[in-house]
């Protein structure tokens, strides 16, 4: 069955990443994490193992043959790509998972506004990209810092009857 669904989640990302000339990892990392499971280290990691083999070289030569490839672009493109994904790889382990799928959030955030919001000014365009960020981050903010409010307290008692159980006649308070 999970072979199904990395068919059924190749499939459908491939088409859409062919479709619209998305990176394949803008959708492929989220649904590996949402419909199997993945970390966000997992996914990304998985996502780039693709991007290793030959997997759009079809559909690029199907564009190039319609003359929509700039050939020079894509050697220095490739060429900036490949030292910019060894070295983002370098860095990921030092990143907890939870700031992973945070960053990942506001720059799919941020992208979606920059097509979402029409405007003739490239400044526009960034500006709202911009501030679509900075109230997805503010609720973010606000959102955990309600939820910090309603967390129950710790149960002392518990650990007070823990500790002498123990053998431990004293309890350490540490404010």
């Amino acid at each position: 069955m999970t072979y199904l669904l990395y068919l059924a989640i190749g499939l459908a990302v491939g088409t859409i990443s062919g479709t619209m000339g998305i990176g394949g990892g803008v959708v492929m990392v989220p649904a590996l994490m949402l419909l199997c499971g993945f970390d966000a280290h997992r996914a990304t990691g998985t996502s780039l193992a693709l991007l290793s083999l030959p997997i759009a070289l079809p559909s690029a030569v199907r564009a190039f043959r319609h003359d929509h490839v700039d050939p020079t672009a894509v050697l220095w493109l490739a060429g900036a790509f490949m030292i910019g994904a060894y070295l983002g790889r370098s860095y990921i382990e030092y990143f907890p998972e939870a700031w992973l799928r945070f960053l990942f959030g506001m720059l799919m955030i941020y992208i979606a506004m920059r097509y979402v919001i029409t405007a003739e000014s490239e400044v526009a365009h960034t500006l709202a990209g911009l501030s679509a960020v900075a109230l997805a981050w503010l609720a973010y903010g606000l959102l955990r810092a309600l939820g910090r409010r309603h967390r129950t307290p710790p149960e002392l008692g518990q650990t007070i009857r823990g500790a002498r159980e123990a053998g431990r006649g004293e309890l350490d308070y540490h404010i």
